[in-house]
């Protein structure tokens, strides 16, 4: 996902809170099995504040990232609300000053984003998380389907056990199960790409 102006960040954002409405009961689901069971009602709550927030994003590509941050820790304090939160505002630090961006921009930003979001988090890329995800998303190639590379990522890891966040207390349990964060993740992509994962 690489988009070059605000209006193409904005559509995707739309996709993204369209998507996220579609999956709630699905990541409660696949919470529940491993954390509390609120990953998709949280993710709809934030949907809903970025919903709102759309008309009053700047331009700015840059600052647009820094308040849908903003925007996102005003409404949830959840692990992954937050490490959503520490990214945005990295990836909108690395294309501060940009005059265009392009995808090799974004490809910086990603990585700025997700050494951010693991020194926030304390876990390492191989914990099976989230992070596992973003890090799929920062070193795709740039013309590579981010949601096909995400896919993959999650299949990888299936069979894995969680050895960071909440899902780590189920660590047995959570083998040959897709950590949410993840599938969250994935589904926010699809919305943003109009793609579904093995389609």
């Amino acid at each position: 996902m690489s988009p070059s102006s605000a209006c193409d960040l904005r559509m995707a954002l739309a996709g993204m809170i369209a998507r996220a409405r579609e999956c709630e009961e699905e990541l409660n689901s696949l919470d529940a099995d491993l954390g509390d069971g609120d990953l998709g009602s949280t993710l709809v709550s934030v949907a809903g504040a970025v919903e709102r927030a759309l008309v009053s994003l700047p331009d700015d590509l840059s600052v647009t990232l820094t308040q849908l941050a903003k925007v996102i820790g005003g409404i949830s304090g959840s692990s992954f609300s937050s490490l959503l939160m520490v990214g945005l505002s990295k990836a909108g630090m690395a294309l501060r000053s940009q005059p265009t961006v392009g995808a090799e921009d974004w490809s910086q930003a990603w990585r700025a984003a997700l050494a951010a979001m693991l020194a926030a988090s304390g876990a390492q890329l191989g914990d099976k998380t989230l992070l596992d995800v973003m890090a799929s998303i920062a070193q795709a190639p740039p013309q590579a389907s981010l949601v096909a590379e995400v896919h993959r990522t999650i299949e990888l890891y299936r069979p894995k056990a969680c050895r960071a966040g909440r899902a780590r207390v189920a660590s047995e349990r959570s083998v040959g199960h897709d950590d949410p964060g993840m599938v969250a993740m994935l589904r926010l992509l699809e919305g943003a790409t109009g793609q579904r994962a093995g389609s």
